[in-house]
């Protein structure tokens, strides 16, 4: 089955971001300051911005192309993901409370990137955003509480100012479920499990470059913790 496919693929890279993900690796080895928590949390919060307008676009592609049935799955999708990019908001005004975290933030390269990708991939083929959907979803479903207790326990930053995170964590715990649900029900063609896996493994590469972008050089400072001592 294609949701079985692409569930694991997402597994496998789940499993060794813990030592490939640069924001990930920075957190177990306690050196992933607030202002890079800070850049984090911003970018989360463009990307998540544009999610009512993915949805949108989806949506009318899927209208276009005849498939009512996908396109209903984009307008109840769309309806669930409104307001959440206020939960970043507070984030950062909590971080720039405590931390005096200085303005500036930016919005680096590659999630640019990624935005782009999403735009395209919709474009080409609607279905295909499943894909991308399922991989978002389904990975901070699997590390998002993880990640946010080596943040809190390595690097002081409460799990309260990454609340953006961990309410998707919790979620998309669901979210995910149904997304594999969806793509059984919407995606029968057996010429899909291909570019909905390419998909799933360009947003991969993507989401990677995004991570070592927000980290930088950061990585090569001495680690306060091993990553070995994860869990």
């Amino acid at each position: 089955m294609i949701a079985d496919a692409l569930h694991a693929e997402v597994e496998r890279y789940a499993a060794r971001m813990t030592t490939d993900n640069a924001v990930f690796v920075a957190a177990a080895r306690g050196i992933l300051t607030p202002e890079l928590a800070a850049r984090y949390i911003f970018n989360v919060r463009h990307l998540i911005r544009h999610s009512p307008d993915h949805l949108t676009r989806a949506r009318n592609r899927a209208s276009q192309l005849g498939d009512q049935h996908l396109a209903h799955h984009y307008a109840c999708k769309l309806a669930e993901e409104q307001g959440h990019d206020r939960w970043a908001d507070e984030d950062l005004d909590r971080m720039r409370a405590r931390f005096l975290i200085a303005d500036g933030l930016k919005v680096v390269p590659a999630l640019l990137g990624l935005l782009r990708f999403i735009e395209t991939t919709i474009d080409r083929d609607p279905k295909l955003y499943l894909a991308y959907i399922l991989f978002a979803e389904q990975l901070v479903a699997l590390r998002g509480s993880e990640w946010l207790a080596l943040i809190e326990s390595r690097c002081g930053i409460p799990s309260d100012m990454m609340s953006v995170i961990g309410k998707h964590a919790e979620l998309d715990q669901g979210h995910a479920a149904e997304g594999l649900e969806a793509i059984d029900q919407l995606v029968t063609d057996p010429a899909l499990l291909g570019p909905m896996r390419r998909t799933i493994v360009t947003s991969i590469t993507l989401f990677d470059r995004f991570c070592s972008e927000i980290v930088g050089n950061r990585l090569e400072e001495p680690a306060r913790w091993p990553v070995s001592s994860i869990g």
